[in-house]
């Protein structure tokens, strides 16, 4: 009898802590970066290296491309990266400044131009980041930001009704009010 609640508490104390495990592990913000390499006619570049780092967090990512030239990072913190892509009798691309976002998979395509390993094309422009997975996009705003806005009495819920999918009945017409007085 004693053994059994013995194994009870420790059963329940194991499931306490992979819940709490579970729970702190889906709080963690992370994002993806994926894309295809290919060469100026449009064909793949399979067994291309794809290396991705991140200085700032001491990170180096490293992947081959596949046969048909694509390439795949998941599970990155967000940050500034830089993608470097290689392969023989290709000029070694090289772009800096890569943002990526939290829960905003990224897409960056790379085109290998023919020339020996010595050459360099180093992309210093940045490009807007597209998210082509998913229709999640998400921003931040600053106090600042949202005070600037106007709306009326800075009234919050109208203020989230403004977004697709959100239906605040107080300030349309077409959802009906529920009215919670009975009429006598």
């Amino acid at each position: 009898m004693k053994c059994t609640h013995i194994l009870r508490k420790v059963f329940q104390l194991n499931l306490a802590v992979l819940l709490f495990a579970c729970v702190c592990l889906s709080q963690t913000g992370t994002t993806s970066l994926h894309g295809v390499v290919t060469d100026k006619t449009g064909a793949a570049i399979a067994v291309a290296t794809v290396k991705l780092t991140n200085p700032e967090q001491n990170l180096t990512r490293e992947t081959k491309t596949g046969p048909a030239g694509e390439y795949e990072f998941l599970v990155l913190p967000p940050g500034t990266y830089s993608l470097i892509v290689e392969q023989a009798n290709f000029r070694k691309h090289e772009q800096k400044n890569l943002q990526l976002l939290v829960n905003l998979p990224a897409t960056v395509n790379v085109t290998l131009e023919v020339g020996t390993a010595a050459e360099v094309v180093e992309v210093s422009a940045q490009t807007a980041t597209i998210n082509t997975v998913d229709a999640s996009i998400g921003n931040a705003f600053s106090e600042t930001q949202v005070k600037s806005l106007p709306l009326e009495g800075r009234n919050v819920p109208e203020l989230l009704s403004l977004q697709p999918g959100v239906a605040y009945p107080n300030n349309r017409d077409d959802v009906p009010a529920f009215d919670t007085r009975k009429e006598q």
